[in-house]
């Protein structure tokens, strides 16, 4: 008391989710199981240690039944990654009980300059549906729940440029050998009022890669494009002619009105194929198993609409066209706000198309997507 020392304090702020979902979906055959089952929790926490260093963990149980189900996509999906930081508390044939962090960094803050180490989350480029920047574990087309994306191991350093300027530089392994499946690139955003520009170049996963964005705001109208150039660093490529390649999006974001929100986007994917015969050719790629291209079209448009029918009511459909073959998904969904941080949904997925042939082989990408419906339940604390 005499003294005065001075007392330091370790701020930590916690909280979670429960989120769990059932899905059934249409026979495939008479011995397959119909009904799967998800459910994860996780347990956030972030601990200032200083004013300058701070822990940012996800603790996380995620239960599947069957551990192959495909419906999950819808709400879940996980990332390549190099430290050992996952445990299966129980991996049958009929559920997979599995224990992991999804997020456990360091940052470190130099004014200008932070330091992030670790497993984080981590998003490149401005697209919704069909990132062609974003190499990085990015979200599927179809899916809905986003509430979390997974994390991936990296050494980030983010330089502040300006108010809403950045030079972000990453490297990462994104899987377990971090020779093959090592990355290392930058992003470059630069701001002009209404207008964002960003730059990313560099190597992933073997590939040569350089890209570009565009955002704008016109009288409260969202647009934003964005477009890459690979070339590839897997000698399979070679056997598709896919030795370079092109792919980019462009969307539109706009409310329409109070209770009437749309997203728009087209997207062009040159490492798929306008040939839907040529599928199979693109059905074992490293790169689309690995969900860093997600298609095997070519010419791609989607519509995303959420209209507000009720204060705790909200109703939303997105549509997903490849236009290579004609094929449809169809994602229809209903909203329930069960409490200030509850809810409840129910929804759908139905694919339009052609229906595989008699060998297997799939006529149409989407035409092949078994009709499923979903009931789920989110609690945050």
């Amino acid at each position: 008391m005499l003294a005065t020392p001075v007392l330091q304090a370790q701020d930590l702020d916690w909280g979670g989710s429960i989120r769990s979902y059932l899905f059934l979906r249409e026979k495939l055959a008479p011995t397959a199981r119909r009904d799967s089952e998800l459910a994860i929790f996780r347990l956030t926490s972030n601990l200032e240690l200083t004013r300058r260093a701070r822990v940012e963990s996800h603790a996380i149980l995620n239960f599947l039944s069957p551990p192959l189900s495909t419906s999950a996509d819808l709400a879940d999906s996980s990332a390549n990654l190099y430290l050992p930081m996952e445990h299966h508390l129980m991996n049958r044939t009929e559920g997979r009980l599995l224990a992991a962090f999804d997020r456990l960094n360091l940052e470190l803050e130099f004014d200008p300059l932070n330091v992030i180490v670790g497993r984080q989350a981590l998003t490149w480029g401005v697209s919704y549906f069909w990132p062609a920047l974003d190499l990085f574990a990015p979200f599927a087309p179809q899916r809905l729940d986003r509430d979390y994306k997974p994390g991936i191991d990296a050494v980030r350093g983010v330089l502040r440029l300006g108010q809403f300027s950045e030079l972000e530089v990453v490297a990462a392994s994104l899987g377990p050998d971090p020779g093959e499946d090592a990355a290392a690139g930058f992003q470059l955003r630069l701001n002009a009022g209404a207008v964002d520009v960003g730059f990313m170049g560099g190597n992933f996963h073997g590939d040569d890669v350089a890209g570009l964005f565009v955002t704008s705001d016109v009288a409260g109208t969202g647009l934003r494009g964005e477009v890459s150039w690979t070339r590839s660093g897997d000698a399979a490529d070679a056997e598709r002619n896919r030795e370079t390649f092109w792919r980019g999006s462009v969307g539109v974001d706009q409310q329409l009105t109070p209770y009437l929100t749309l997203i728009l986007e087209g997207a062009y994917n040159g490492y798929g194929t306008g040939a839907p015969g040529e599928y199979p050719l693109y059905f074992d790629s490293d790169r689309i198993s690995r969900g860093e291209v997600n298609g095997t079209g070519r010419l791609y448009g989607g519509i995303s609409l959420a209209m507000l029918l009720h204060p705790l009511f909200t109703f939303s459909t997105t549509a997903l066209v490849n236009g290579s073959d004609g094929s449809l998904l169809w994602l229809p969904s209903l909203t329930w706000s069960t409490g200030n941080d509850s809810e409840f949904l129910v929804g759908s997925q139905f694919g339009f198309g052609a229906d595989p042939g008699v060998d297997g082989q799939p006529g149409t990408e989407y035409g092949a997507v078994p009709r499923t419906l979903f009931f789920g339940f989110k609690q945050y604390f």
